[in-house]
Order: C-alpha cells, then structure tokens, then sequence
C-alpha cells in the first residue's frame, strides 16, 4: 500500500521544563528556538499512525499515539518528521529515543542534561550549552559542534563514526568498537586515546599550560585522529 503523509501543526501554550521524546521508530527529529520564544510542534506524520503529545507535570512528553507494526509493505516511502521549536533558554532537560531516525538539536541552551538513544540513526548537534550529554548508539554517526557543557559528555558507539569540533567540557568520553573518532578539541585538553589496531594521533599537551579537560577514547579497530 502507498503511504500517506499528512502535516500537523500545534501550538504549545502550557508551560514545561523538560521535553521527552520516547521510541520514534522511523522518523526524523528536529530541536530547534522558535522565532518568539513560543512552543511549535509539527508533524509530518503516516495517518494511520499518528504521534500525541501531552503534558505532564514539567514535562513535554512526544510519541506514538499507538504500538506500530509493519504488516504492510510501504511504496514509496518518506520518512516521518518531528520538528520541535522551542524558547531557546527555559529548558532543563532533554531526552530522546529512536531507532532508525535522525536526531538534530542546534541553537539550544539546556540547564540539565542532554540524553539521545539511537540504533542506527544520525544524531548532530550544534550550538549547544547544557550540564552533560550522553548517548549511546549502535551504528548511527554522531557529529557534535560547538557543545559546551559544564560537566561530562559521555557517547557510545558500536560502528558508527564520531566527530567532535569545538567541543569544552570537564570530561570527555568516548567508546567505538569499528567507529572512528576524530575532530578539533581545545589545545589544552589532556587526552588518554586506546585503540588495538587502528591508526591514533593526538595533540601533545604543551609543557605549562594549565589542563582544560580530560578525554578519553577508546576503540576496538576504528581510528582516532585529533587537530
């Protein structure tokens, strides 16, 4: 059967603090300000499988409005899309789950923590200020730029690729079995990087300047490269 699209919009006028968004199977999901520091949600969304949003306490929760199951053969296809416009400032907390989907948050500044599950998705950030990031995944790349975070950032792989450019915290890690790990971090950063059998090359602290950081990265066959 052919799928059929259908875009919703909804204007959020209840206040929140918190956004979670819980097992999107297949679609896109975008974070981003609004342009008036009010709450827009828009989904482009398959009519017969719907997503809701409610609010509960102070949290924004997003899903599917019932189980999925894929007895149907899809002609055709496009991807569902969540885009979530946000204040850019009044938030605590993120959390995100996905399966095969695209995760992109830019442009947000999050007074807790940053929390994105995937299994095969992309996930970029950009712009982004918060108190840690975490996130596990298994073969989706994850690309992260300009990320200031005032305690850890934490990002599991199994084979996917991980990109860090500009990135401050007081702690980073990260752990890829065949996923490379490469980027642009601060010159003061005290890298710890293990691989077995890949390629490694790191900055070397100079003698002096005081410690900005400490990342540590580890991988099984994937290279690790850093300017």
């Amino acid at each position: 059967m052919i799928v059929k699209h259908v875009t919703n919009t909804y204007e959020i006028t209840d206040t929140y603090k918190n956004i979670n968004i819980l097992d999107i199977v297949d679609a896109d999901i975008t974070i981003e300000p609004s342009s008036d520091d009010r709450t827009r949600l828009v989904f482009f969304e398959h009519k017969k499988h719907p997503y809701e949003f409610f609010i509960e306490g102070d949290t924004l929760t997003i899903k599917l409005a019932k189980a999925r199951r894929y007895n149907f053969l899809r002609i055709g296809f496009r991807r569902s899309k969540i885009r979530l416009y946000v204040p850019k400032s009044n938030l605590e907390t993120i959390s995100a789950k996905s399966n095969v989907g695209r995760v992109d948050i830019s442009s947000i500044i999050c007074n807790g923590v940053i929390d994105i599950q995937t299994n095969a998705g992309k996930i970029n950030l950009e712009n982004v200020a918060c108190q840690a990031f975490n996130s596990k995944g298994n073969s989706g790349a994850i690309s992260v730029n300009n990320l200031t975070v005032k305690e850890s950032i934490s990002i599991k792989r199994n084979a996917g690729k991980v990109l860090l450019n500009d990135c401050s915290a007081r702690e980073i890690f990260v752990k890829t079995n065949t996923g490379s790990v490469c980027g642009k971090l601060p010159s003061n950063m005290a890298f710890i990087a293990r691989t077995n059998t890949a390629k490694m090359e790191i900055p070397q602290a100079t003698i002096g300047e005081p410690i900005g950081g400490r990342c540590e990265i580890k991988t099984n066959t994937g290279n690790i490269k850093f300017e």
